[in-house]
């Protein structure tokens, strides 16, 4: 069987699940939450919370992959839900702030880790380290969907052994106290800017759980396993997320975290373990070197299907079911973003985008549902309802909160609509002739 036929299986498409989200975020976020609610039991809250509204914006995904079970993500969906114009906007937010700048800070945070090992001594630049990692990752992916995918799996299921592991090792330092809810202050004394600032965190820290509409046309029997991979591995990751800042969370010492990004090497520092330093670290660099394999593999399935629509240029198609020029082409991205553009900027200026395009998407599936009584979401109707407030409600403030900003990421998106009305016009042309 040839590398064009393999299809992704329900194993294998569940850990890219996991792989995506459980990544930067993940293990960067806590000690920030923390000095933004001030009590550990806030902090859970609102993972658990957000981790929810995870759930219901999966579950409408996964019915709307269902209805339409090609690759291609929110640029497929909103075009052909919509208009073509609206999936051209929503794919250029992808290339430039869904995979590229994700891209490009994971590689720089590997560099910041590893630069000071032995190994690297000689090199005293993270973003040169960070480009090795992409260029190694672009060529592995660029052999075949197949290898990539072993080796992705292998990185995933030695990541979540890790964090098994580490949840083991600090499990009997837990202060249960901590986390006894009679402790937390009265709600009128809970900071109302803390918590709105906490869930925007969460959600991006959950970003990820829709990667498998960026691969469902490669995705075994995909009407089946698209709603239950979606389903799975969103709640897989909602259990770990849980249960991981459970134990961190409820640690003597969390306090001492407070506003620090690398919080669980902290945590680590103060456990009885001496073992416990050693894996939170092997724990982060390789979450952030899973994300960096999945956000490569996922990315250019949107860039090709855009190609093969006539949206961007044509050595970006696929062929023969490959996709290594979108591979090549996407790393090149990441890279002139990682030497060029930091990626607070891209993310505060266009990352909003990314929010409303998730909830015109799912607000395409509400009418799809409202056409077509048949079609099943699950919780209907009010996964839809929450996803759709929860998530406006994020992008209203951010946009409050950073009207510049805000307004400098619509310019950045603006050549969308070139490559739109040249594609457009090609189209035509082809009709006609």
């Amino acid at each position: 069987m040839t590398d064009s036929h393999q299809k992704v299986g329900f194993t294998s498409a569940v850990l890219l699940i996991i792989g995506n989200v459980i990544g930067a975020g993940t293990f960067t976020i806590s000690g920030l939450m923390l000095s933004q609610v001030g009590h550990p039991v806030l902090v859970l809250l609102i993972w658990l919370i957000a981790g929810l509204v995870m759930l219901c914006g999966a579950a409408c995904y996964g019915a709307l992959a269902r209805q339409i079970p090609e690759s291609g993500g929110e640029y497929l969906f909103i075009s052909r839900m919509f208009h073509p114009v609206l999936g051209c906007l929503a794919g250029w937010v992808s290339l430039l702030v869904g995979f590229s700048a994700p891209i490009a800070v994971c590689a720089f945070a590997l560099g910041e880790y590893t630069r000071h090992w032995s190994i690297f001594s000689g090199l005293a630049d993270s973003r040169a380290i960070g480009t090795a990692f992409v260029i190694l990752i672009v060529i592995m992916h660029s052999f075949g969907r197949y290898q990539g995918l072993m080796i992705q799996n292998l990185i995933i299921s030695s990541k979540l052994a890790l964090i098994c592991a580490f949840i083991y090792l600090i499990s009997d330092q837990i202060v249960m106290e901590q986390l006894n809810i009679s402790s937390l202050p009265s709600p009128v004394d809970w900071h109302i800017d803390g918590l709105s600032t906490g869930f925007i965190w969460a959600f991006f820290a959950y970003s990820g759980w829709n990667s498998v509409i960026y691969i469902a046309s490669e995705l075994k029997e995909s009407q089946q396993n698209l709603m239950k991979v979606t389903m799975t591995g969103s709640c897989l990751v909602l259990l770990i997320y849980l249960i991981l800042n459970y134990a961190i969370l409820g640690q003597e010492h969390v306090y001492d975290t407070l506003g620090q990004v690398d919080y669980l090497l902290l945590i680590a520092e103060h456990s009885s373990s001496p073992w416990a330093v050693m894996i939170a670290a092997f724990i982060v660099n390789l979450a952030l070197l899973s994300s960096l394999s999945a956000l490569i593999m996922m990315g250019p399935r949107v860039y090709a299907k855009m190609a093969d629509d006539g949206f961007l240029p044509k050595f970006l198609q696929t062929k023969s079911g490959s996709f290594h020029n979108s591979i090549v082409f996407q790393g090149i991205v990441a890279l002139l973003i990682l030497w060029c553009v930091s990626f607070e900027f891209m993310l505060t200026s266009i990352g909003y985008l990314l929010g409303i395009c998730c909830v015109l998407t799912v607000i395409g599936l509400v009418r799809l549902k409202l056409k077509d009584r048949h079609i099943k979401v699950l919780f209907w109707p009010y996964a839809p309802a929450i996803f759709i407030a929860s998530v406006t409600f994020c992008v209203i403030h951010h946009i409050y909160m950073h009207p510049v900003y805000s307004l400098t990421g619509l310019a950045l998106v603006l050549p969308s609509l070139l490559f739109w009305f040249l594609g457009k016009n090609a189209n035509a042309v082809k009709e006609k002739g």
